[in-house]
């Protein structure tokens, strides 16, 4: 669905990527992870479009991801970020209602099927509670959860995380992330991960891209790539496999 190759990136002349390249199947979960500074989100930023600039080739579906236009990536790619950048106090349903948007015409208004999208989408996060909430007065916790409806009101082929349940509880982080295993799973859904809980990508993804310093070091079914040798490797710390559920770190 999704092909790099040979993709460098730099930033005011530091190099952040190194001749990246990696193919990214439809319906799987992939966990893009690594040391900060490695280059995570930069890598994911290059996948949506959101930066350019870059040495090699990016494409989604065969076409370079610089050829489409902006409507046509929103109806097929959606993001959730660690940052919530939203200053106006929008409601949350606003917020979730915003997702509809690619798919509207200039001056259409959402229909009953649009109504209905958005109100199965907050019910399914868990959002329709605060639905009149200002979104500049909920938590953060709330916040990602209120992204997540939104992103779901897109019915994306692709979903970008970053970081996208930093600023949840653990409860609240597994319910969501087996909520968007069971989309990969029913809607052939793909999702591309930056998560720096090794634990959790070690639970949910299907796939691993390890990254450290610009450089893809590893890529492969999660169980083949995350060991406690290779772990040790490319974080510098010890670890210990709970049988075939995580990682414990070495005090």
């Amino acid at each position: 669905m999704i092909k790099v190759e040979g993709v460098s990136f730099k930033y005011n002349e530091k190099s952040i990527l190194n001749n990246i390249s990696l193919d990214i199947d439809k319906g799987k979960f992939l966990s893009i992870i690594g040391p900060n500074g490695s280059g995570k989100t930069t890598l994911l930023n290059l996948l949506t479009g959101y930066l350019s600039n870059h040495k090699g080739i990016i494409q989604y579906k065969g076409k370079n991801i610089s050829d489409y236009r902006v409507e046509e990536l929103s109806q097929n790619f959606a993001i959730i970020n660690q940052k919530g950048d939203i200053k106006f106090p929008f409601t949350c349903l606003e917020i979730v209602m915003m997702g509809r948007k690619p798919f509207l015409k200039r001056i259409n208004k959402l229909s009953q099927i649009d109504k209905k999208i958005v109100y199965k989408a907050m019910e399914t996060t868990d959002t329709l509670k605060f639905a009149n909430s200002l979104v500049t007065k909920i938590s953060g916790g709330e916040f990602q959860r209120v992204m997540i409806a939104k992103a779901l009101t897109q019915d994306p082929k692709v979903l970008f995380l970053d970081e996208a349940f930093s600023a949840m509880d653990i409860s609240q982080k597994i319910k969501c992330l087996k909520l968007i295993k069971r989309l990969v799973e029913t809607k052939n859904l793909t999702v591309i991960s930056v998560i720096h809980d090794l634990n959790l990508a070690y639970m949910f993804s299907d796939e691993v891209c390890v990254l450290k310093e610009g450089k893809v070091v590893a890529k492969g079914q999660t169980k083949d790539v995350m060991t406690t040798d290779f772990i040790a490797h490319v974080f510098d710390i010890e670890v210990d496999q709970i049988e075939d559920k995580g990682f414990l770190i070495r005090a």
